[in-house]
């Protein structure tokens, strides 16, 4: 057993330094060959070997690995941060564009309801207008008519006056006029 025992650590070792992230470039450890099994057996318990340099190896491989993992991890709670920040902006942004359509909606209304207003007095002056020139229509015809009337009468006058300018005439000369 003893010999497995230091071919698994020699084994691990040489693992271990080939696969260092902090660049050096040492030779891989080779595995020694396992020894062969001696039949002594010995009341004294087998003596494991190991290599101070290796273990210090490993630690630097954790030490690494825990660096990597607190700048990843303050990497993402930046991009967290960054994030919340965004998905505020965008909540202030969705805020003020549904306060815009909404103040679009009332100016919508109010311009409605001013075109409405302006379509009823524009209608209205419209109407008025239209009914003091029917009744200006109405007067100037009746002022016709009545000019015509009296047309009528002076004609009517004339020839009267005339009719007794004739009898008044001597004969002689109502033969000849």
């Amino acid at each position: 057993m003893p010999a497995m025992d230091e071919a698994f650590w020699a084994t691990l070792d040489a693992h271990i330094v080939a696969h260092r992230p902090d660049g050096q470039d040492k030779p891989p450890v080779a595995p020694s060959p396992p020894a062969p099994a001696l039949a002594v057996v010995s009341d004294a318990p087998p003596v494991p070997r190991r290599v101070a340099s290796d273990w210090t190896g490993v630690l630097d491989t954790l030490t690494a690995a825990k660096s990597a993992a607190q700048q990843q991890e303050a990497r993402l709670r930046e991009q967290a941060a960054e994030q919340d920040a965004l998905l505020q902006e965008l909540k202030r942004s969705q805020q003020e564009a549904r306060a815009f359509e909404q103040l679009v909606r009332e100016v919508q209304v109010q311009a409605n309801a001013k075109a409405a207003e302006l379509r009823a007095r524009v209608e209205a002056q419209i109407g008025k207008i239209q009914a003091e020139a029917a009744a200006k229509l109405q007067a100037m015809e009746a002022r016709v008519q009545a000019a015509e009337r009296r047309a009528e009468a002076a004609e009517g006058w004339l020839v009267r006056i005339e009719q007794a300018s004739r009898d008044l005439v001597p004969g002689e000369r109502r033969a000849a006029a």
